[in-house]
């Protein structure tokens, strides 16, 4: 089965799949009344497709692209960019458009489409577009067969999501929280693994391939976060048809955290040990001995993947519901340097509306 170049039709007043994801100390009912509060969505049958465990989130995405798909309906993500990336994998297989309401930390995949932040306001602009036709073909990533929206890494990414999965069972779901638990992961102590990246590169009609020896890999496909870490290869991604690779070099601990700095100031380009640029595809694997798996980062979760990892474009688009007037979220100065700030640093797994 291949993700299908058209979406499936949608009626423009058919049945809405609403998937939200199981996340501690979410308010269900609060989030179910201010939804269906909303007078354009009351025109719809709203399914909810709420997971019993956090990790029911994958099949319960796919079951509700194959039952958009069935009656002609949307299906939705309700959450950030981790929720995305599980229902948006699911629309892509199924040939279905994809809705999303955005309810996350950092909404890196939400701003870039230029999505209101506020629930209930997306909702409305959602169901607008739907009915006037609007859809947006969107490039997505893959790293084998697992798809991602926003990022994917080996190397010092997924130890920081790790950290920050334990800060937060700990200390809460915060944005600091998620930066401390970065600075805690700069100093603890770590095999060092090394990565070798071939990358498969084009100037003009002809294509070259690189070879570099890493520590971290990082692969980029949101134009707005890597814009906000300073990486030139920004543009290249929002023009399409380029993935940003940003490679670590090997260096200690002091410098790697000199590194985080420059990439949550924005200044990455002008770190030594970073070499960034856009290629088309590429291929990782570890450098000396090979374990049967090794653990990649995604849009915010983490999983256990066979090693060669080869990272590539999708050759078709996901299609997202979106009005196409809005512009990309590009906040007052003052948000703009706070967001900045967290560019880099793995945001904590999205919540729902607080009570």
């Amino acid at each position: 089965m291949t993700p299908s170049e058209h979406p499936h039709p949608v009626r423009p007043h058919g049945p809405i799949h609403l998937v939200v994801p199981k996340r501690p100390g979410a308010d269900l009912d609060l989030l179910r009344a201010k939804l269906e509060g909303v007078p354009a969505l009351q025109e719809h049958n709203v399914v909810w497709h709420v997971p019993d465990q956090r990790g029911d989130i994958v099949q319960l995405a796919r079951d509700a692209a194959q039952a958009a798909l069935a009656d002609c309906g949307l299906v939705v993500a309700a959450g950030g960019d981790g929720t995305i990336n599980a229902v948006a994998s699911a629309a892509l297989w199924a040939g279905v458009p994809l809705g999303v309401v955005p309810m996350g930390t950092f909404n890196y995949f939400s701003r870039e489409h230029g999505l209101a932040l506020d629930p209930e306001t997306a909702v409305q602009d959602m169901l607008q577009a739907l009915r006037d036709g609007d859809l947006r073909p969107v490039q997505v990533g893959f790293v084998n067969r697992r798809m991602f929206v926003v990022n994917a890494s080996v190397g010092l990414y997924p130890k920081l999501l790790a950290d920050r999965e334990m800060a937060s069972r700990r200390f809460g779901r915060s944005r600091w929280v998620a930066v401390a638990a970065a600075v805690w992961s700069m100093f603890r102590p770590s095999a060092g693994r090394r990565w070798r990246v071939v990358m498969k590169t084009h100037r003009g009609a002809q294509a070259q391939q690189e070879e570099h020896l890493v520590t971290t890999l990082f692969v980029g496909n949101n134009p707005l976060q890597l814009d906000r870490m300073g990486l030139p290869q920004a543009q290249m991604v929002a023009d399409g048809g380029k993935l940003a690779v940003v490679m670590l070099k090997p260096q200690g601990r002091w410098a790697i955290a000199r590194t985080v700095w420059n990439a949550a100031t924005g200044q990455l380009h002008k770190d030594n040990a970073v070499v960034s640029m856009a290629c088309t595809e590429l291929t990782v694997t570890p450098a000396s001995w090979r374990p049967p798996q090794v653990k990649l980062a995604f849009d915010g979760e983490r999983e256990w993947m066979a090693p060669p990892l080869h990272f590539r474009l999708s050759e078709r688009p996901l299609w997202l519901v979106a009005p196409t007037l809005l512009m990309r979220d590009d906040a007052p100065q003052a948000q703009s340097d706070e967001a900045r700030a967290h560019a880099f640093v793995p945001a904590p797994a999205e919540g729902l509306l607080p009570a």
